[in-house]
């Protein structure tokens, strides 16, 4: 988890109390981890200490067949999907089998982000140009550097604050260009303004201001389309925590020894957190408020 420069005042609890549930892992399994989720909160993509990938859906267990090594699981669609990387390059897993993604000659690439038509959205080494990888086979080149999220209508937000549609045209959100967009997902765009570490700022589509988030969540890992927002932040007294926010509404700590990675449209938050402390064993967890 990043470690923020300031500290926050400590935020009192206002509705939630976020209970665990665990995920299963391979038997002979020395730990796992949980990197992404789909948005109605039926798949979960994650791997085992060895690099393989693991799916799981309505909480049954798979292991991806040949992707042993693979850095983490990148992201996973309503479909099953899978995006990941290995030092073979960029790859996605469906219907079974482990598809590498094609590249220009000379280039290597690496994944972002899956919608639900299986479009994936990457960048080339060195984090320019974007590429986009049709469900078709067939790919896209895209200049702007350093891509955060692609959505269902083919829409793609840019680190530097820019949000490009299918048909190629593209706004620019309030503040640009000393805005860093941190995620885009739900149809919402979260982000920071002149890398303040403190605060997070929420744009609409258009570009238009949202809302400021004042009681200062800093390392956001998702957002619904309802605005159910996990971060990560500096909590005063404490040190790195990870907490939930509805709007400007402050929802509680998820919980000590745990990383926060995805939140679902179906309000979940999914991650990993430590099973036992006496062997430091870790494992894919997801939290419902109650």
């Amino acid at each position: 988890m990043t470690v923020l420069a300031a500290a926050v005042p400590a935020q009192a609890q206002t509705g939630c109390v976020w209970r665990p549930t665990d995920l299963p892992l391979p038997a002979n399994a020395i730990s796992g981890s949980l990197s992404a989720a789909s948005p109605d909160g039926r798949y979960f993509a994650g791997q085992a200490e060895e690099g393989t990938l693991l799916l799981w859906h309505d909480r049954q267990l798979t292991e991806l067949a040949g992707t042993e090594g693979s850095w983490r699981a990148f992201g996973v669609n309503g479909s099953g999907h899978v995006i990941a990387n290995d030092d073979a390059g960029a790859f996605v897993h469906r219907d079974g089998t482990k598809q590498y993604l094609p590249v220009p000659a000379g280039r290597s690439a690496v994944v972002a982000d899956i919608n639900e038509a299986g479009d994936v959205l990457g960048y080339l080494d060195g984090g320019s140009p974007t590429i986009v990888w049709k469900g078709s086979g067939t790919y896209e080149l895209i200049a702007t550097a350093n891509p955060v999220g692609l959505d269902d209508e083919g829409r793609i937000a840019f680190r530097s604050g820019v949000i490009r549609s299918a048909d190629g045209t593209s706004v620019q959100i309030a503040g640009h260009p000393a805005v860093r967009i941190e995620k885009f997902q739900g149809g919402r765009v979260i982000g920071r303004v002149d890398r303040d570490f403190t605060s997070l700022r929420e744009w609409s589509l258009t570009g238009a201001v949202v809302r400021d988030y004042r009681i200062s969540p800093s390392s956001p890992v998702g957002i619904n389309r309802d605005g159910l927002l996990a971060s990560g932040y500096f909590k005063s007294g404490t040190g790195n925590a990870y907490g939930a926010w509805q709007g400007s509404t402050f929802l509680g700590d998820v919980g000590p020894d745990l990383r926060v990675m995805a939140v679902t449209d179906s309000g979940l938050l999914a991650g990993y957190r430590q099973w036992r402390a006496e062997d430091d064993f870790w494992g894919p967890s997801t939290w419902a408020c109650s």
